[in-house]
Formats: C-alpha cells, sequence, structure tokens
C-alpha cells in the first residue's frame, strides 16, 4: 500500500509540474547548467518531470527545438531524458552501444546543432560498458563495427575499465568536434561539445576534462 500510494504522488507531481521554459538562444554555457541542474534533481530523487504532457506534444508537433544534443550508451539503465530530468523536445539523443561516433552518429548530431540550433553536444558514457569491456578482452566478434571505433582510443594493455570508458567518451567528443560544420559553430560560440560519465549506482552525471 505504501508503495501505492508513493507512486501515485510522483505521478500526480509528474502531471501538474508546469513547463520549463528556457530561451531558445542560449548559450552553450546556460545550456549545460539547465542539464547540470536536471541531472542534480534526478540524482536527489526530486525530478519535476517536465514537460510530459498533451500539451507539450501539441506544441511541439511541427517543430522541435531541443537545447541539448546527448550522444548516448544504448544501455538501458542510462536513459537521457531522465537522467537529466528533461521533457518532450528538450533532448535530442543518440544512442548506440558504446557511444561511439561513426558516420551516421556524427551526420544526427550534427543535424541537430545546424538545423535545430542544439547549444550543447554531450558524449555520455557510462561505467562498466559492455563495449568497451569486449575490447579490453579481446572478445569483439559480435561487435566489429562499434569495436573498430572504440579501438582506437582504447590501450587494451595499460588501461582500466574506467581510463578505457572515459578514453572512449573524450576519443568520440573529439570525433564531434573534428566536424568542419560543428568547429565552424564552436568558432562562433553557438556549440560546445564535452564528454560526460553516468554513475550506474547513483545517477551522477560526471563532467570530464580533456586530461580524464
Amino acid at each position: 500500500m505504501k508503495i501505492y500510494y508513493a507512486v501515485l504522488f510522483m505521478s500526480l507531481l509528474c502531471f501538474q509540474n508546469p513547463a520549463m521554459a528556457y530561451n531558445p538562444n542560449m548559450s552553450p554555457k546556460e545550456a549545460l547548467q539547465l542539464l547540470m541542474d536536471g541531472n542534480g534533481r534526478f540524482m536527489n530523487d526530486k525530478s519535476n518531470c517536465p514537460d510530459r504532457n498533451q500539451a507539450r506534444r501539441e506544441a511541439i508537433a511541427a517543430k522541435q527545438k531541443p537545447f541539448a544534443v546527448i550522444l548516448g550508451c544504448s544501455d538501458s539503465r542510462v536513459p537521457p531524458e531522465l537522467a537529466f530530468d528533461q521533457g518532450l523536445g528538450d533532448i535530442f539523443t543518440v544512442r548506440v552501444a558504446g557511444n561511439v561516433v561513426g558516420p551516421t552518429e556524427l551526420d544526427s548530431v550534427g543535424y541537430s546543432a545546424i538545423y535545430n540550433g542544439s547549444a550543447i553536444i554531450m558524449v555520455l558514457g557510462h561505467e562498466n560498458c559492455g563495449a568497451v569491456e569486449a575490447v579490453l578482452a579481446h572478445n569483439t566478434h559480435d561487435i566489429p563495427a562499434v569495436a573498430k571505433l572504440i579501438t582506437p582510443a582504447v590501450n587494451t594493455k595499460n588501461h582500466t575499465m574506467e581510463a578505457a570508458v572515459k578514453a572512449n567518451v573524450y576519443n568520440s567528443v573529439m570525433r564531434i568536434k573534428q566536424s568542419p560544420s560543428i568547429a565552424k559553430l564552436i568558432k562562433a560560440g553557438k556549440v560546445d561539445v564535452v564528454g560526460a560519465l553516468y554513475n550506474l549506482e547513483t545517477g551522477k552525471v560526471q563532467l570530464l576534462s580533456a586530461q580524464e
């Protein structure tokens, strides 16, 4: 019975929460802060569950303007919209095993940055990534295309699992930054590209520096 009322309370909270308005012309810094604020709510079990209702569906039916692009792993435990407490139309999500960047992923990320006006691009890795683990273990026969993109970043002799996951994230960040169209947006101050790591137990997203 207690569980029932807890679920009911959260459902009402999500339903009643007003839309979380944001400036469509926000800076990359502001967009990143919006993501991190949402993650803070999520990890502390205080999610607002914004903009997940009929009014929002109708409002964005004709056009989307996501403020952020998340390139994340397909892992079922790392859902970007939930992890950052965002609603419909807020995040342009590209998910692929190992959060790798091949031609298709790069085109997808670039599309939202160029045509949707997304201000922040985040490569979101996570601890204990199965794809990275497979590369470290030289057991990639089932994921050859994904492994091909991870292998250049991972030192199978010296990297710990954590170091390999971070190196793979940074490698994807660099691949995105090297895109001519995205590099142009970065130079103009319209977009930034960052790497981050998701903790499966706490739900916390840790921003990574280029040195990690």
